[in-house]
């Protein structure tokens, strides 16, 4: 993150009571996911804490862990050394797993899924799981100067360029086969239409374009990194809604049948840490009133009387789906602070301070440690969704409160 220039930093969130929380959090992933044992770590733990070591390893989950550790391993040199050791032993286990199991040693790239002893269970070549890599390559190498890590991101990056870069309608294509060949289904997850280009895909591309030339200042990711930006609001925001459309045809026609509150929250912030990290004057101007507009909208529209944020809008029905989900309210923490950081609007700020009070409240598990998937106001009886699992790590909660922390002392990663 290149820090923002905040008019006061009175109204942010104490950040000794985030980094109280960061630490407690980082604990329970070193405790809970990483074994003794050839596994080396745990694919899954369910909702009461029991890590299940014949889980399948998913990259995203895998990625997101390497990432989130060497993350915290850097902000935690200034705080504690010995946590911070810790969490860089940990983040060292993930990239050697990474580079010895997922990556594809004959086409290049990383595999979608393994069992849990790293064998081969899917090879596609989803280009979200591509961009995640290259995200948690290049945090491990920023916080080690590991040149592998450097090396591996670059070859992603030019993976992704050369095979699922659109040079008929711009863009990106969202995956394709274990050889880089086409796929008749192109979704990232059962919940998602078989859209030729989504929101979700280039959303996490821009973010690990980001990450990749805020670590190492190439000229081709530069090049990259503008290009995606701009295609990126140009196809995908509609500034008449204040919203992001999510699933686009390959020629951009909408598909979408919803629109995503966490999505466009997220996006505001990515968005403009994009654009800080290019450091050209006429990007920030260009960009600054849709992100603040994306938070406002959100903030105006996405907002539950609790002081939560919705999950999204089913466009037919014209209707609300109000279940608070998890990393909704970790991205919502990060853009509104975000929000009120570029304006210096205390209606952000307020709105940050709400959205916190109610994740210590619904969100935060403080019997079993970590963070429910849903509100606790929202679980069903039976409610017995896993705290580690392929679609869930330690990135979007703990990335909001590395966010908030840094944000708020003035440091960066």
């Amino acid at each position: 993150m290149l820090q923002t220039s905040s008019p006061t930093t009175n109204s942010l969130i104490n950040p000794q009571e985030i980094e109280a929380h960061l630490k407690t959090l980082s604990q329970w992933w070193l405790e809970h996911t990483l074994t003794d044992d050839k596994y080396t770590f745990v694919g899954e733990v369910s909702h009461d804490g029991i890590a299940n070591p014949k889980a399948n390893k998913g990259i995203i989950l895998t990625t997101r862990m390497l990432w989130f550790f060497s993350e915290s391993a850097k902000t935690y040199q200034h705080i504690d050394a010995v946590h911070s050791q810790k969490l860089e032993a940990a983040a060292t286990v993930l990239f050697q797993f990474i580079c010895q199991h997922f990556i594809d040693k004959e086409y290049g790239g990383v595999f979608w899924e393994l069992d849990c002893y790293g064998k081969l269970i899917n090879g596609r070549k989803q280009v979200y799981a591509q961009s995640f890599a290259i995200y948690a390559f290049a945090a491990y190498y920023t916080l080690t100067h590991n040149s592998a890590a450097l090396e591996q991101a670059m070859v992603l990056f030019s993976l992704i360029e050369q095979h699922s870069l659109d040079t008929i309608h711009g863009g990106y294509h969202e995956a394709l086969s274990q050889t880089w060949g086409p796929l008749e289904d192109l979704r990232l997850s059962n919940k998602d239409l078989n859209s030729a280009k989504t929101m979700n895909t280039h959303l996490h591309v821009l973010e690990a374009y980001t990450g990749l030339f805020s670590a190492h200042k190439n000229s081709a990711l530069k090049i990259a990194l503008t290009r995606l930006l701009a295609c990126y609001v140009d196809r995908f925001y509609n500034d008449d809604t204040g919203h992001f459309k999510m699933f686009q045809s390959i020629d951009w026609q909408d598909e979408s049948t919803h629109f995503s509150y966490g999505h466009d929250i997220e996006s505001s912030w990515l968005v403009w840490e994009a654009a800080e990290a290019l450091e050209d004057p006429s990007i920030l101007k260009k960009y600054k009133p849709i992100t603040v507009k994306l938070a406002t909208t959100c903030m105006q529209a996405g907002l539950n009387q609790d002081g939560s944020v919705m999950d999204m809008h089913n466009i037919a029905q014209c209707k609300d789906i109000p279940e608070r989900i998890w990393w909704v309210q970790a991205e919502a923490l990060v853009g509104f602070t975000n929000a009120y950081q570029l304006t210096g609007d205390s209606r952000f700020a307020t709105t940050a301070h709400t959205v916190w009070a109610f994740i210590k409240d619904q969100i935060v598990d403080n019997v079993k440690g970590e963070w429910h998937s849903m509100a606790q106001k929202d679980q069903h009886a039976n409610y017995k969704e896993y705290k580690v699992g392929f679609w869930k790590g330690p990135y979007h909660n703990g990335r909001a409160l590395l966010e908030l922390y840094q944000r708020a002392t003035h440091t960066q990663h």
